[in-house]
C-alpha cells in the first residue's frame, strides 16, 4: 500500500469516528428530585447523554426529549416539559461523596500477586488517594461540596460534603492500613449508611464508590447489626433520589454487583485493572455530571405510591431514539394507592396539619438557653416530661433503657432494643440509631441532622429536640 493510500485510509477512519460516537449515544435518568412535589407538583429530572466513549453530548435542544409518567402498566401519559436547563449543575453546584474501599486487599499491588508489600508506591490505596487529590484540584466551583468516606469492617473515615478541601486532604492522608481483624469489606452496609447521611442534602447528590473486591461482611458485626444488602441499597438510593457511580478496581472486583447498583440508581459503572486509570475515571464521571440536562415537568394527579418516569431522546439526525426509566416515590397524599385514597386522604391531611401545629407550638415555646431534649411519656394526667440539657462540651449522648445511658427511658420495652446516639459536631447535632427503628417527624431514619422542633419517636416514647436560644443568636 502506497503512502498516499495509507493517508487516505487513516483519513476515512478519522472521519468515521465522530459518526461512530453519534450512533453510540447512551441516555440515563440520573436523579429525580421530588422535593417540590407537595408544594407545586413540580418534578425535576436530571438526564445524562453520553457518547460511546463516555464523553457527554452537549448543546442539545429541548425538542429532542420527550417525557412520560406512569403509575401502572398501560397508563403511561406524556407530560409537557415545562423547561430544560443545560449546565444547571455548574450553576447550582454538586454534592459529591467519595467512598474508598480500605480493606486489606487495597494494600496489595495492582496484580494482586504481592499481598504483603512494604512499599506504599505499589499499593492500590495509594493510587486511589492520588486520584482523589487530582479530583480535588480539578474542582474549583465554590458551590461544589465534597465528602470523603473509607470503610472496611466499619466506616473508619468520614467527612460530610464540605467546601473545605483542606479537611478532605487531611482525612485522606489519615486513612491507614487496617488490622487483619478489620480487613472485611462491608460494601453494601456502608453504601446504605452513606445514602441515609446524604439524604438530607439538597440539590444534585452523587456517590462515587471505588472497590477492588466483593462485599465481604463480618459475621455479627456490631457496627452493622441490621443488614440491608444490595436490594436495600438500591431501594434506599431510589427513594432518596441519589445516584451511585461505581468503579471496580482489579480482577477480583465484583463488577456485576457494582454494575447493578450503578445501573439501578441512575449512575454508571466503570472497571479498570490499572490504578493509574482511576484519576481519568473520576474526571470522566465529574464531566458527565456537570453536563447533565435538567427537565422540569408537572406530575400527574393519578395516585400511586411510586411513579415511573420515562425519558426518550431522539438523536439530532433523527436516526435513533433512546429511552431511560426510573422510579420516584410520591410520599404525599397524592401518592397513596388508589383504592385507599379517599379514606386515607381525609385522615392523613388533618393528621399532618395537627402534627405541623404541634411542631410549630413546640418551636415557639422554646425558653431554654442551651440545646435540650424533652421526653414525653404517658397520657393525660399521667403524662411525664423528662428534660436533658445538652452540654456543648459533651461530644455525644446516648438514649436507651440502660442505667449507663445519658437519657434513660423506663417502662418502654421497645427502647430496650434500641440504641440511639446524638453526636455534637461543632454545634450541629446528628442523631443515629445502630439498633432498632426510630422516626423523626414521622419518617423512619437511621441518621439525620436535627433541627429545632424535630419530633423523635424512640419506641413508644416521644422526644423533642430544642436547639436553644444561644444557637439562634449565633446565627444572627
Amino acid at each position: 500500500m502506497s503512502a498516499v493510500m495509507k493517508r487516505f485510509f487513516i483519513f476515512l477512519v478519522l472521519c468515521a469516528l465522530p459518526l461512530q460516537g453519534a450512533l453510540s449515544d447512551t441516555l440515563r435518568v440520573s436523579q429525580i428530585d421530588n422535593s417540590s412535589l407537595l408544594a407545586n407538583q413540580r418534578i425535576k429530572v436530571y438526564v445524562s447523554v453520553t457518547g460511546n466513549n463516555g464523553v457527554p453530548v452537549t448543546g442539545l435542544e429541548q425538542e429532542v426529549f420527550k417525557l412520560y409518567e406512569s403509575v401502572a402498566e398501560g397508563h403511561r401519559q406524556e407530560r409537557e416539559i415545562l423547561r430544560m436547563l443545560e449546565g444547571v449543575n455548574v450553576i447550582q453546584g454538586v454534592n459529591f461523596l467519595l467512598i474508598i474501599d480500605n480493606s486489606g486487599s487495597m494494600y496489595w499491588d495492582r496484580t494482586g500477586r504481592i499481598k504483603n508489600s512494604s512499599d506504599p508506591e505499589v499499593w492500590r490505596i495509594t493510587s486511589a488517594k492520588r486520584a482523589v487529590e487530582d479530583l480535588l484540584n480539578e474542582i474549583r466551583n465554590p458551590k461544589d461540596r465534597v465528602g470523603l468516606m473509607s470503610f472496611n469492617m466499619r466506616i473508619d473515615t468520614y467527612v460530610e460534603p464540605t467546601d473545605d478541601k483542606v479537611s478532605i486532604q487531611r482525612a485522606l492522608a489519615g486513612i491507614s492500613r487496617p488490622s487483619e481483624e478489620e480487613a472485611f469489606t462491608e460494601l453494601y452496609e456502608t453504601l446504605y449508611r452513606a445514602v441515609g447521611d446524604l439524604s438530607e442534602t439538597k440539590g444534585r447528590k452523587v456517590i462515587i464508590v471505588l472497590s477492588d473486591g466483593v462485599d465481604f461482611p463480618m459475621e455479627d458485626n456490631p457496627y452493622f447489626p441490621e443488614r440491608a444488602g444490595i436490594d436495600g441499597v438500591v431501594e434506599r438510593a431510589n427513594r432518596e433520589g441519589i445516584s451511585i457511580f461505581t468503579i471496580g478496581l482489579g480482577r477480583s472486583a465484583d463488577n456485576e454487583s457494582l454494575s447493578r447498583i450503578a445501573q439501578e440508581t441512575g449512575g454508571a459503572h466503570f472497571s479498570t485493572y490499572s490504578p493509574e486509570e482511576i484519576s481519568r475515571l473520576y474526571t470522566l464521571i465529574r464531566d458527565q455530571i456537570l453536563s447533565e440536562y435538567l427537565l422540569v415537568y408537572a406530575a400527574g394527579m393519578r395516585p400511586a405510591e411510586r411513579k415511573l418516569v420515562r425519558v426518550e431522546y431522539t438523536t439530532p439526525d433523527g436516526a435513533r431514539t433512546l429511552a431511560s426509566e426510573r422510579f420516584y416515590f410520591s410520599e404525599t397524599v397524592f401518592g397513596f394507592p388508589q383504592p385507599k385514597f379517599p379514606l386515607l386522604a381525609f385522615v392523613a391531611v388533618p393528621a399532618a396539619v395537627i402534627l405541623l401545629i404541634v411542631i410549630t407550638l413546640v418551636r415557639f415555646e422554646r425558653k431554654k438557653q442551651t440545646p435540650s431534649l424533652s421526653v414525653y411519656q404517658g397520657k393525660g394526667r399521667g403524662k411525664r416530661v423528662q428534660t436533658l440539657d445538652l452540654s456543648p462540651r459533651k461530644r455525644a449522648i446516648t438514649i436507651g433503657g440502660g442505667e449507663r445511658d445519658d437519657l434513660t427511658i423506663t417502662g418502654d420495652r421497645k427502647v430496650q432494643k434500641t440504641m440511639v446516639q446524638i453526636e455534637n459536631r461543632d454545634g450541629s447535632y446528628r442523631i443515629a440509631s445502630s439498633r432498632g427503628s426510630i422516626t423523626v417527624n414521622n419518617r423512619n431514619v437511621q441518621t439525620r441532622v436535627l433541627k429545632s422542633g424535630d419530633v423523635i419517636k424512640v419506641g413508644d416514647t416521644t422526644v423533642v429536640f430544642d436547639s436553644g436560644i444561644e444557637k439562634k443568636k449565633k446565627k444572627k
